[in-house]
């Protein structure tokens, strides 16, 4: 990252005087390099912060319990959703992003977000509640504007809703492009969604 070793020290220094101690264990949030469990593992100094929980990672954790509880996980399921604003680490400053180790991140998350914004959205429509299931594939298409699944997700919800025109529009606009550009693969996962609501693609095409 191209910064001076002393700066890295003083500034980490800094950082663990700032947040302090984790009242769990009564060890410092960021350890001396030298005493991390990083540093036990690696066989040299590594800083580590410990007891963090971003974004990313309480998103993934809501969703394993969400699933694992079945019906009973909705809850959870839609609070991983209220924790996405848009891409996935789009707001990073220009020239940042060099902590993010892992580049593959970005995508993993977008389609787990895609994909619990799918289950919410069946579940809720299956229960009748509109409400949910639309927040669920508008937080979707904020994360992944250009996939096909939330935006049929998103006709389905308009068809529930009694909007049949708003959802024909989605559904064409969503097989067959606006008109600028050739129409876009269908992918399989949403071949099976179109598959479920074959009356709105047919009407659709034929408008």
């Amino acid at each position: 990252m191209n910064i001076d070793t002393k700066r890295v020290r003083r500034d980490l220094s800094i950082l663990r005087d700032w947040l302090g101690v984790d009242a769990a264990t009564g060890q410092p949030h960021i350890p001396e390099a030298t005493k991390s469990n990083a540093a036990k593992l690696l066989g040299c100094g590594a800083y580590e912060v410990n007891g963090l929980l971003y974004d990313a990672d309480l998103f993934r954790r809501l969703r394993v319990r969400g699933e694992a509880r079945g019906a009973a996980g909705l809850p959870d399921l839609t609070k991983a959703l209220a924790l996405v604003n848009g891409r996935p680490f789009d707001e990073v400053r220009s020239g940042g992003g060099s902590w993010l180790v892992d580049q593959s991140l970005p995508h993993y998350l977008t389609v787990a977000v895609v994909d619990v914004a799918h289950l919410v959205t069946t579940i809720s429509l299956a229960r009748g509640n509109h409400r949910v299931a639309r927040a669920a594939t508008e937080t979707a298409i904020l994360a992944a504007p250009h996939e096909q699944i939330p935006r049929l997700d998103l006709a389905a919800v308009a068809a529930a809703e009694g909007l049949s025109s708003e959802a024909k529009l989605i559904a064409q606009t969503t097989l067959d492009g606006d008109g600028d550009e050739p129409p876009l693969e269908v992918s399989r996962r949403a071949g099976e969604i179109v598959a479920r609501h074959r009356w709105l693609v047919d009407d659709a095409q034929a408008s």
